[in-house]
């Protein structure tokens, strides 16, 4: 492979990280790489369109007056993704505002941002996000042509649920979309005497190909299992001028206590770390180890500001697999729970890997031309058995 081959196949594999980062970013609502605008509440800095660089919280510098963040408003644009500067930073939250708009975000209804809110901090250059006009004109082109591709693919037996966002389906159409892919780079890859070799010996499956896809099956659950329980759960309290028997409803400097139950309904024990993700919260035990069918719990205590209004509070759950020692993972989770789960679902890859090269090894899998008119499942198992 040449150099410039080699160029173009990396340029090709750049476009295609961004490309898909922009596109499960707008699925999952937590740009990756990459966020954009799509409304003129920031004209003048990012015009509709325009793209910046999104840094995860995480990694960015604490929020000051003058950063744009994006976060998950309750209130502005009817709720959802908002790419708004900060004018202020209060004990109760961040006060936000659209470089075009004449009024904060918190003269209206919404309440002031808490960090739990906040996906993603532009990164910065002279008081203005880096921008790059147009990208988001094409992310939203493409996820016009990927909904266009879905209706389509929707109408294909067995793929109905596709267009209902059933996970299954999609998975089946990838799988469906990568079999074609090797199918015919197989075929413009191989030669006149390839072919006729592969005719005479048979058809051979990468041993590292069947690997990977071993490993996709069993770290895509597991990952699964630690994202969808974890998450932020928000509570709205009314800070009052009297108690009421309402638990939202708390004395304006007043506490109330609240349980927090954790259960474990997998296999493999979990450790559930719980943290306060605004002001005005404290949880008493933080660290959970929750065994197989165990259900444990804690409590947090909320706290009512002096003065009366409505307020966020916000408790945050994350939940790892224990397959690492849980003091390490408390310790990855304190630089990123996004760096805790890929510790983990390394664990998992490394000891699928060794079993793998125990039983089967790295010798392509061969299917000789005496099997060809057998089942491919049946080939399959057939070579499986000569290594158990």
């Amino acid at each position: 492979m040449g150099l410039r081959s080699s160029a173009g196949s990396a340029l090709t594999l750049l476009v295609v990280a961004v490309v898909l980062a922009m596109l499960v970013g707008q699925q999952l609502g937590q740009p990756i790489l990459l966020g954009f605008v799509v409304t003129g509440s920031m004209s003048g800095t990012l015009n509709p369109g325009d793209g910046f660089v999104a840094l995860p919280p995480a990694v960015a510098d604490d929020i000051e007056e003058g950063d744009v963040i994006t976060f998950e408003a309750r209130e502005v644009g009817g709720g959802g993704l908002t790419t708004h500067r900060v004018e202020a930073v209060t004990d109760e939250g961040y006060i936000t505002k659209g470089d075009a708009n004449p009024f904060t975000d918190q003269d209206g209804p919404e309440p002031p941002v808490q960090d739990s809110q906040v996906v993603a901090v532009a990164w910065m250059s002279g008081g203005d996000p880096v921008r790059i006009p147009y990208i988001g004109t094409a992310a939203l082109a493409l996820q016009g042509a990927l909904a266009s591709a879905i209706g389509a693919l929707s109408a294909i037996p067995g793929l109905s649920g596709l267009g209902d966002g059933n996970v299954g389906s999609v998975m089946t159409a990838t799988g469906v979309l990568l079999l074609a892919y090797s199918f015919v780079s197989g075929v413009r890859s191989s030669g006149g005497n390839d072919r006729s070799r592969s005719r005479s010996r048979g058809g051979a499956v990468s041993a590292f190909t069947v690997l990977a896809v071993v490993i996709l099956l069993i770290v895509g659950p597991a990952t699964a299992s630690m994202v969808i329980p974890s998450g932020t759960n928000e509570i709205t309290i009314v800070s009052s001028e009297s108690p009421s028997g309402d638990p939202t409803v708390i004395e304006r400097g007043g506490t109330q206590t609240l349980e927090y139950n954790v259960s474990n309904d997998g296999y493999i024990p979990q450790v559930v770390l719980i943290e306060p993700a605004s002001n005005g919260v404290d949880v008493s035990e933080s660290t959970l180890v929750v065994s197989r069918g165990e259900q444990l719990g804690t409590t947090a205590t909320i706290y009512a500001p002096d003065e009366t209004g409505v307020y966020l509070r916000a408790i945050s759950e994350r939940q790892y697999l224990q397959l690492l020692p849980v003091s390490v993972i408390i310790a990855l989770h304190g630089i990123h729970p996004f760096v805790a789960i890929a510790a983990i679902d390394l664990v998992i890859a490394t000891a699928v890997t060794a079993v793998f090269v125990v039983a089967v090894g790295f010798e392509p899998l061969r299917f000789r031309s005496r099997d060809r008119n057998r089942p491919l499942g049946e080939r399959i198992r057939r070579r499986l058995r000569r290594y158990f």
